[in-house]
């Protein structure tokens, strides 16, 4: 299910640069809607935060924060439709704290905490059919929209790398790679590895990772249907060596890695490329707003999660675990 964040600054899995969304708070009370919805077909249901951001002239924008009424629309109408076939899904107000996604701590109202909510088994989306957002913040206006393509799935190539891993010598590179689904622009790109570390004066082993972001905003190039990445086999141990303390009253075994892939549509590449124009040295170093709404402030977007669970390492890898110039300190074994 998705995850919400907070009504000004949005952070995915899929990670994103620190965006700013400064904008004028203050006018003749006219409401700017904000709407943050990350569409997923693994998802069992799905939820669109929907707020909205207005000062009278001379307010304090850090009071007005705390107050639920001056955060939420009364009636909003907040609808998912099927463009191909017109269909149209009407999404049920909810508290997310009640449904299990209390809103953090911040400079906002906490509770309630609305988000708009379908169960994937009443829309029934497939991946690649195109989407939109339909908001109605109150009579007579016009409806807010926004567009996405539902991300398909994407596979994981069994052998790319191998398990188990050939991670030797220090200037082989070793190949990660993933077949991708129409839509899927940007990937987020992590690997999880799995050890066990003993406790001082005990027999017991605890469960223990370590995450390795290898590239948070990849973007699709050359072959469309599959990416590549090549990582040189050195930086595992460097990485492993630099997040690991010495120890030598215990002892760490090396279990397994994981690969973690997040997808992204084409709004967060259009994202990056806003942000990437304004930030060069000629620039003001200020990052633009994005939005895909056709009015208001937020983002309506589509992703996907591929995990690649359980490669394991050949006995040459450990070795050079336990014996490199990286990790010989860490009493791996």
């Amino acid at each position: 299910m998705n995850k919400f964040f907070s009504l000004l600054i949005v952070s995915i899995l899929l990670s994103w640069t620190s965006c700013s969304t400064d904008f004028s708070l203050e006018g003749d009370w006219e409401d700017v809607p904000i709407v943050y919805g990350f569409i997923s077909v693994q998802d069992t249901a799905h939820y669109i935060r929907v707020e909205k951001a207005f000062l009278e002239p001379g307010g304090d924008a850090t009071q007005i924060a705390k107050i639920p009424d001056s955060l939420y629309y009364d009636n909003a109408l907040v609808q998912i439709e099927k463009v191909l076939s017109g269909e149209v899904y009407t999404l049920e107000r909810v508290d997310g704290n009640l449904e299990g996604y209390p809103r953090e701590e911040g400079p906002f109202a906490t509770s309630p905490n609305y988000l708009y909510k379908i169960k994937a088994d009443e829309i029934d989306l497939t991946g690649g059919e195109e989407i939109r957002l339909l908001l109605t913040t109150g009579e007579n206006t016009e409806p807010v929209t926004a567009q996405t393509n539902v991300l398909r799935k994407l596979t994981p190539r069994d052998n790319s790398p191998s398990s188990p891993a050939k991670l030797y010598p220090y200037d082989k590179d070793v190949n990660f790679s993933w077949f991708i689904g129409e839509f899927a622009k940007v990937f987020d790109f992590r690997i999880r590895i799995n050890y066990k570390e003993s406790v001082p004066g005990s027999t017991e082993l605890v469960d223990k990772s370590l995450e390795w972001v290898i590239d948070k905003n990849l973007i699709k190039e050359g072959d469309p249907e599959r990416i590549s990445v090549g990582i040189r086999s050195e930086r595992f141990y460097q990485f492993i060596g630099g997040a690991l303390e010495p120890v030598s009253d215990r002892f760490r075994t090396l279990e397994s890695m994981d690969l973690i892939i997040v997808g992204g549509g084409q709004e967060f590449v259009d994202y990056f490329e806003i942000a990437d124009a304004n930030l060069g040295i000629t620039s003001s170093n200020t990052i633009p707003v994005y939005t895909n709404l056709s009015e208001g402030l937020g983002i309506f977007t589509s992703r996907y999660f591929l995990v690649r669970e359980g490669i394991e390492f050949d006995a040459i890898t450990m070795d050079s675990l336990r014996t490199g110039i990286y990790t010989r300190e860490l009493s791996f074994q």
